[in-house]
């Protein structure tokens, strides 16, 4: 941005508005790499990052700035947050199935990322020059038939990677792992849909004992194997608990200002609510959080749930996971309402639960290994008629029915329970000629009743 005035600073931000490319490339090492190339710049220049989001961050009559260059504000302010932490050790965890493109190089695949040297690099960059501060990886084997393993631990060796640990969730079968003799794994882990993975990390990062002093605090966080979301952000997850004091920390990939979401290979950064209102399924999103919110009031202010960029204490990892039973694609929310309801349990208040960062998300088309898909027209409204269901049997699960909250919510439970996807449909179908409505409408029951008729 120089170092020079703030008029300087406006046109070097105003260059690369013009010079950056209009998407996201995770492909790109040297797109990834520029990110944080940036970040320095921003740094240096010792400009106010707030001011510089209003540059950068779009608004109603302008849009935002090129993906490349709001992940760099992004990671600036990251590192910012991080140098005003204390000492502490920060275990990153990610689940990895069917890596056998995406680990590899550009070179060597159309869809390679090279993920595991990028996330070394991100947060090698983040942490640079804080001594009293340290990270690892923990990369776990999802029990995948492609030997994502072996994969990982070839591009350890080639690239002298550090501070990383690559584990089998076949070796908690193996071993007989109480905590997933509990839960049924199999032998070939298809029970695992990235949960069992994750759990395996977690549970590990929280019972091994590190390379760092003892008495430093222990972080640990898990995301996703890609570049979606920049390893570089996790200062924004260190922030919340150690800063700002929250029990847990998390991102947002929408929902909020300043998220942004990315689809490549055409689309720049969509900000909120923009982001919201071009989702296929906006009005089944609005739905389910409307319901979510009500049957899980201790959700509040959250509405990514199923971010994979989740922060806690090491020391609270063991009585959280206890609870978590599902090892497939809802163990986010699971874990995520096991954790809020043990902080309630230890006396903490709704708005020292959780500190939730908005942030930059590059949606990875080609190389989704976690995602479903359909050939049936219905199967959005079956989902998340299910999702209703389920909904009813998560506060079932984790509401006293005693308390005020299930007597707030009896008369909704009554109507979500048992819905069938017909009756979803023409609910959905109804509500949505009301046209773009944000997360939290305030729909009353009786206007949902009568769209379901």
């Amino acid at each position: 941005m120089g170092s020079g005035s703030s008029s300087d600073g406006a046109s070097r931000i105003e260059s690369l508005k013009a010079s950056l490319p209009v998407s996201r490339d995770l492909t790109n090492t040297e797109e990834t790499m520029q990110v944080l190339s940036l970040a320095d710049e921003i740094l240096a220049s010792g400009c106010d990052i707030e001011e510089i989001k209003k540059q950068t961050f779009g608004g109603e009559a302008e849009k935002p700035a090129p993906p490349v260059l709001v992940s760099a504000v992004g990671a600036a302010e990251s590192k910012l947050l991080l140098q005003k932490c204390p000492a502490h050790h920060l275990s990153c965890i990610f689940a990895m199935y069917g890596e056998k493109n995406r680990i590899r190089t550009k070179a060597e695949h159309e869809n390679g990322q090279d993920f595991m040297t990028a996330k070394v690099r991100q947060l090698e960059w983040l942490f640079a020059g804080q001594t009293d501060k340290t990270w690892e990886i923990v990369a776990v084997d999802d029990g995948c038939p492609d030997n994502s393993k072996d994969l990982a631990k070839e591009a350890v060796e080639k690239g002298n990677l550090p501070n990383v640990t690559i584990l089998d969730l076949r070796n908690a079968y193996n071993e007989k792992h109480p905590f997933f003799v509990e839960r049924g794994l199999d032998e070939a882990c298809k029970k695992s849909r990235k949960g069992g993975a994750i759990l395996y990390g977690l549970l590990h990062a929280a019972s091994t004992k590190p390379f760092y002093p003892e008495g430093k605090p222990r972080l640990v966080m898990y995301t996703d194997s890609d570049l979606s979301t920049d390893m570089a952000l996790c200062g924004l997850l260190s922030d919340g608990i150690l800063n700002k004091g929250t029990c847990m920390s998390m991102g947002a990939r929408y929902g909020s200002p300043g998220t942004f979401l990315v689809k490549p290979p055409d689309h720049g950064a969509a900000p909120h609510p923009q982001s919201h209102y071009e989702q296929p399924n906006m009005m089944r999103i609005v739905l389910r959080h409307y319901v979510r919110v009500r049957l899980l009031p201790m959700l509040q202010g959250i509405y990514d749930t199923q971010c994979a960029f989740k922060c806690f204490r090491a020391e609270h990892l063991a009585a959280i996971l206890n609870d978590v039973k599902s090892m497939g694609s809802d163990f986010d929310m699971e874990l995520l309402l096991c954790a809020l309801l043990f902080f309630q349990k230890q006396g903490s208040e709704q708005a020292k639960l959780c500190t939730v960062s908005p942030t930059l998300f590059t949606e990875d088309f080609a190389e989704s290994n976690f995602m479903a898909s359909s050939d049936d027209p219905e199967k959005p409204n079956k989902t998340y008629a299910g999702m209703m269901t389920a909904l009813v049997e998560m506060h079932e699960r984790y509401v006293d029915p005693a308390s005020e909250d299930a007597k707030a919510a009896k008369d909704l439970v009554e109507f979500c329970k048992g819905m069938t996807w017909e009756t979803y449909k023409k609910m959905h179908d109804k509500l949505l000629e009301r046209g773009p409505t944000l997360f939290d409408h305030p729909f009353p029951l009786d206007e949902l009743k009568a769209a379901a008729a």
